[in-house]
Order: C-alpha cells, then sequence, then structure tokens
C-alpha cells in the first residue's frame, strides 16, 4: 500500500521521482513553469498580433510628430499647348496694331522647382494630434501587456491541470493497489474459511470501481497534456515531464502575504484593461480637440526656387518666399459636429473604464479570498491525510482480527482516497489562487515564477 505520513511525504516523493527521472539517461529534464512561459509567449499568435498593432501605433505617433517639420517637394514637367499663348495688342494711338498678337510664352516648354513649406502657427491642432497619438500608442502597449498578462495565465492553469492531473492518476493507482492488496487478504481468509464470499464479491466490486477511477485518471491526463502542448505549439501527444511547483525551494517564499487593500490599489494602477481604457478615453480627446483647432487661423510659410523654360521672359528663374494664413470662417457646423462625437466617444469609453474598474476590484478581492482560504486548507488536509491512514490501517487489523467487518475497510479505504483528492486539491487549488490574484492586481505580466 502507498503510505504517506503528512502532508510533506509527496514534495519528498516528488523529488525521489525527480531525482530518478534526472539519472536515466533517456529522460529529459522536467519543464520549469517559468520555460513554459517562455516557451509559449515566443509562438502565440494573439501576442504576435497584439505587438504588430503597438508597432503600428508607434509608427503612426511618428508620423503625427513629423507633421511639426518642414516639408520640401520637387515638381518637374513638360507643356505642350496647341500653339503660342499670346496676348491681343489693342493701343488706340496705333490703330496698325489692331488685331496683332504679342506671344509671351512657348507652346513646348519644361518646368521644375524646389519648394519648402512649414507650418508657423496650428492653434494646437497638431499638438493635440500628437498628444493623441501618444495616448493611442500607450493604450496599445497596454493591450499588449494585456495579452500578454491573459496568456501567462492561461499557460499557468495548464501547467498546473496537468500536475494535478498526475497527482489525480497516482492517487488512483495507489487506490488500486490499495483494494488489491485488500482483496488478496480477502481471498486468503475466504478460503481458510474465516469470512463469507460476501466480502470477496464486495470487494471486486470495489476494485472494479477502481479501475474505472484509474480509467479516468488516465484520460484526463492525457487531455491535460494535449491542452498544455498546444500552448507551446508541440504536438499534442508529445512527452511531458513537468516540474511540480510544491518541489520548488521557492515556493513558501513566493506565497502571497500582501494585503487586500495593496492588491486593490496595484489593480487600480497596474491593470492594463484599466489603462488601456483611459488612454482610449485621453486619445479621443486631444481628437477632438485637434479637430476644433482645425476651424481656427492656420499659419504656414513656403519658399522656394522655380526654373520655367520661357524664351519670352528676361529672366525664366528665380527664388520666391510667401506667408500664408487660413481660417475657415463658416463650414455649416461640421468641424464642431466632428469634434461633439469624438468628445461623446471620449466620456463613454470613460464610463466603461470606470465600469472595469468596479469588476476588477470585485475580481481582486474573490481572489485574495480564495488564497487566503486555500492557505487554510493546507493545513487541513495534511491532518486528514495522516488520519485516513492510520483510519485504515487499523481498520485493516480489525478486519483480519474478525473485530470489524469488510465495508469498514472498503469505507476507509474510500476516506483514505478522499483525503489524499482533498490535499492534492488544496495543493493546487493554492497554486492557482496565488496566480490568478497575481493577475488580478495586475502584477503576472512582470511576475516570474
Amino acid at each position: 500500500m502507498w503510505r504517506h505520513r503528512g502532508a510533506t511525504h509527496l514534495i519528498v516523493t516528488g523529488l525521489i521521482c525527480i531525482n530518478g527521472l534526472l539519472l536515466s539517461p533517456l529522460t529529459i529534464a522536467a519543464e520549469s513553469l517559468q520555460q513554459a512561459w517562455e516557451q509559449g509567449l515566443k509562438r502565440d499568435h494573439l501576442l504576435a498580433s497584439s505587438a504588430a498593432r503597438q508597432e503600428a501605433a508607434e509608427a503612426q505617433l511618428a508620423a503625427a510628430k513629423a507633421t511639426y517639420f518642414p516639408k520640401l517637394a520637387l515638381e518637374t514637367g513638360y507643356l505642350r499647348t496647341e500653339s503660342e499663348p499670346a496676348a491681343k495688342i489693342s493701343i488706340p494711338a496705333l490703330p496698325m496694331l489692331k488685331g496683332a498678337s504679342l506671344p509671351f510664352a512657348q507652346d513646348a516648354s519644361y518646368f521644375g522647382g524646389v519648394t519648402v513649406s512649414a507650418p508657423l502657427f496650428t492653434s494646437g491642432r497638431i499638438a493635440q494630434g500628437v498628444a493623441a497619438a501618444e495616448a493611442q500608442q500607450q493604450a496599445s502597449a497596454a493591450q499588449t501587456r494585456l495579452t500578454y498578462s491573459e496568456l501567462k495565465l492561461a499557460i499557468a492553469q495548464s501547467y498546473v491541470q496537468v500536475l494535478r492531473a498526475e497527482h489525480a492518476l497516482q492517487v488512483s493507482q495507489s487506490h488500486v493497489q490499495a483494494v488489491q492488496k485488500h482483496r488478496t487478504d480477502v481471498q486468503a481468509l475466504h478460503e481458510r474459511g474465516y469470512v463469507a464470499r460476501h466480502d470477496v464479491l464486495a470487494t471486486e466490486v470495489a476494485l472494479a470501481n477502481a479501475l474505472q477511477w484509474q480509467l479516468q485518471a488516465e484520460n484526463g491526463l492525457s487531455l491535460a497534456r494535449a491542452a498544455y502542448n498546444r500552448w507551446l505549439g508541440r504536438a499534442y501527444d508529445d512527452k511531458v515531464e513537468l516540474q511540480d511547483l510544491v518541489t520548488d525551494p521557492g515556493h513558501e517564499q513566493r506565497d502571497l502575504h500582501q494585503s487586500l487593500s495593496a492588491y486593490l490599489l496595484a489593480a487600480q494602477e497596474q491593470r492594463p484593461e484599466l489603462q488601456a481604457l483611459r488612454q482610449q478615453s485621453q486619445a479621443l480627446q486631444h481628437q477632438a480637440a485637434s479637430v476644433k483647432a482645425s476651424h481656427l487661423p492656420q499659419l504656414g510659410v513656403s519658399a522656394g526656387y522655380n526654373k520655367l523654360e520661357n524664351r519670352y521672359l528676361a529672366q525664366d528663374k528665380g527664388w520666391w518666399a510667401g506667408l500664408v494664413m487660413k481660417w475657415e470662417l463658416f463650414d455649416g457646423g461640421q468641424v464642431r459636429q466632428q469634434s461633439s462625437q469624438l468628445s461623446a466617444q471620449s466620456r463613454a469609453v470613460a464610463e466603461l473604464a470606470q465600469d472595469h474598474q468596479e469588476k476588477i476590484q470585485l475580481q481582486v478581492r474573490q481572489a485574495w479570498m480564495n488564497q487566503q482560504e486555500t492557505r487554510q486548507r493546507l493545513g487541513l488536509v495534511a491532518t486528514a491525510v495522516e488520519q485516513a491512514d492510520e483510519v485504515l490501517s487499523l481498520a485493516r487489523e480489525r478486519y483480519r482480527s474478525g473485530l470489524a467487518p469488510n465495508s469498514d475497510v472498503l469505507d476507509a479505504e474510500t476516506r483514505r482516497l478522499q483525503a489524499y483528492s482533498n490535499r492534492d486539491n488544496a495543493i493546487y487549488d493554492h497554486e492557482l489562487a496565488r496566480l490568478q490574484l497575481l493577475y488580478a492586481a495586475g502584477l503576472l505580466a512582470a511576475h516570474h515564477q
């Protein structure tokens, strides 16, 4: 029978198994959660897509800032007309010239020039546009962190599920071994005439049930490993060897002992969803201000050098400079309505951010309470496992001595199975609660195991 003397026995067993695996030349070293994160983050398509959107937002910001800089343009071309352009001459003092014309341009000519233009004053239109692009870039970065954090949590949940399924299979196997050993004892006693055949049949039924649980545990482990391999981009049936979280020497140091208020404050400042929505609201506000500023005076300067092929001109090339002011006084209310639309969208996103903040506060509170509850369970399950082992041992001794019925042994073994299952569930529920609390507080993206 697989026997344990305390909750820490699982750790010792796990370490022994790991050491045995490491000594085997055909065994791959167990994969840690940190390694799983690194592998999964490298190949996830959603994270790659989010990173590409962030790159696009950074390019948009650079384009908005480029609006400040002067623009240099080169223009050249060839012009061909049906005939030489000419002006009619009409001078009353010279009647002989009546009906004559004077050419002022060639019918075919090349032209070219270089122009430099730059904004001088835009009533804040460019500045607000740059501020909007900066806010949108920060919102995109926050969205990338959100995808990163969600992916880490999903991989961790799958990782823990594999460990839970492995221990569930170990417990079911130990249950089968225990029932098989009891069946051997019962058959021996029956052959000697000490117990009725009813005990043999009851034990056979218990063994059949134990084998069914073992089959279910094996299937659950296969499904858990397939789901885990999917996150890491591997074949679903690839071999999976994971480092058990409870065998990590730093496990206890990773436990979370901060107050609820500290996690609530961290979530308000660190949750990527809130950061993204706040930045999106600010971006819309700046866009509204930029659109509104386009209805105000716009002042710019331009200069250049032009060349026009024209034999009739005394000087066909030269420098020039100009100052341009544009003020659109009336546009039917188009700019005002566009600005109002963007302002309304900004308020809508701000309300959505407030709603998310309230939900996140509840999520943090629930995660913190679950983490506290699972920590308390850890102290109880160790005692329950010791007691279940002792009860089973006593029931077997009493049964062999004829002082207890067979049902007492089977019930004691069922309670032992439940105690070990409760212990494993408490261990991995605690791990999940720890990770979910980090996620709820917005700390998982920067957390390393």
